[in-house]
C-alpha cells in the first residue's frame, strides 16, 4: 500500500496547477497495460474531471487488464502483418518450459531472458516486432491461445514464465501455482543479491489462475516472475529491441545463472507429475 501511496503522491504533484486532466482515446491502451507508465499517459489540459477515472484505473488495475485489442491469436493473426511479431520455440529433453508470451516489443527483455536459457531448457516466446504499437499484439495470459505454446505445454511438467512489469525500481514479483517453489525461488534470487517478493495466490499478477497460459502443462504447476523495468533495463548496456541482444552485461548473466541453478536443483527430474 506505500507503493500505491507513493505513486499517487508522484501524480498529484505531475498534476498540481492544471485545471483539468483530460485522458484521450489514444492514450487508453498505455493507460491500462500493466508495463505502461501511467504518468506518461496522461495529456494535461484545461479540464479536470478525469483525474477521479485515472487514479481509479491505477488503483483498480484487474479489470484494466481486459483492454487487449485482440480477443485471441486468431484475431490477432487475422489483423496484423506476419511481419509484426515473431515465434520462436526450441525443444530439449527437460520437464521444464520457459515461457516468454509478451516478448519484443511488450514487456522489453523478458525473450532475451528465455532465448538464453533455451540454450537449457526447452523455450517458447511470442515476440512483438512493430514499431510503434507492439503494444497492440499483447494478449493477456488468460487469453494467450498461440497453438504452438499450447502443443509445448502439454509436453512439458513445469512452466517458469516470465514477463515485465512497469517499476523504476530493481525488483521481482514471484507468483505461480506451485508455492513451495515459488516462495523457494524467491529466496534464490533475494540470496543472489536481488529483490524479490512472493506475491498471494489469486492477487494480480500472480499468474495463479488455472486460465494463466503458463498453468496448461501437464501438471498445472508453474512459477511466474515479474520483473521490473529498472532490473529489466539493468540487465542491458542498450535497452531498446534492437539493442538488447548485442549488449547483454554481467547482470544479465548472472540472473540466468541464478535461475538455472534453481531450475536444475528443485526442478529438473523431480517427479513432478500428478
Amino acid at each position: 500500500m506505500l507503493r500505491i501511496k507513493n505513486r499517487i503522491e508522484e501524480l498529484l504533484k505531475k498534476i498540481k496547477g492544471a485545471e483539468k486532466v483530460k485522458l484521450g482515446r489514444s492514450h487508453l491502451p498505455c493507460t491500462l497495460h500493466p508495463e505502461a507508465k501511467l504518468l506518461k499517459c496522461i495529456t494535461v489540459k484545461k479540464t479536470f474531471p478525469v483525474l477521479v477515472t485515472a487514479l481509479a484505473s491505477f488503483l483498480n488495475p484487474v479489470s484494466s487488464l481486459a483492454a487487449d485489442k485482440y480477443r485471441n491469436f486468431e484475431e490477432l493473426k487475422a489483423n496484423e502483418s506476419p511481419f509484426s511479431f515473431s515465434v520462436f520455440s526450441k525443444e530439449q529433453d527437460t520437464d521444464v518450459l520457459i515461457l516468454s508470451p509478451h516478448g519484443g516489443g511488450i514487456e522489453g527483455g523478458t525473450s532475451e531472458l528465455a532465448k538464453e536459457l533455451s540454450e537449457t531448457y526447452s523455450a517458447y516466446l511470442f515476440e512483438a516486432l512493430k514499431t510503434p504499437g507492439a503494444f497492440d499484439l499483447h494478449l493477456t495470459s488468460t487469453n494467450f491461445d498461440e497453438p504452438q505454446a499450447l502443443e509445448m505445454l502439454k509436453e512439458h511438467e513445469f512452466t517458469l514464465s516470465l514477463h515485465g512489469y512497469a517499476s523504476n525500481d530493481q525488483h521481482v514479483l514471484v507468483g505461480g501455482t506451485d508455492r513451495d517453489k515459488a516462495e523457494a525461488i524467491t529466496n534464490t534470487i533475494n540470496n543472489a543479491g536481488y529483490s524479490a517478493e512472493l506475491l498471494d495466490a489469486g492477487t494480480r499478477l500472480s499468474g495463479s489462475s488455472p486460465n494463466n497460459v503458463a498453468n496448461k502443462n501437464k501438471t498445472g504447476k508453474s512459477i511466474q516472475l515479474e520483473l521490473s523495468t529498472g532490473l529489466r533495463k539493468s540487465m542491458f548496456n542498450t535497452f531498446s529491441l534492437k539493442g538488447r541482444s548485442g549488449t547483454r552485461n554481467e547482470t544479465f548473466y548472472n540472473f540466468i545463472d541464478t535461475l538455472s541453478g534453481f531450475l536444475n536443483e528443485n526442478v529438473e527430474g523431480k517427479g513432478l507429475t500428478t
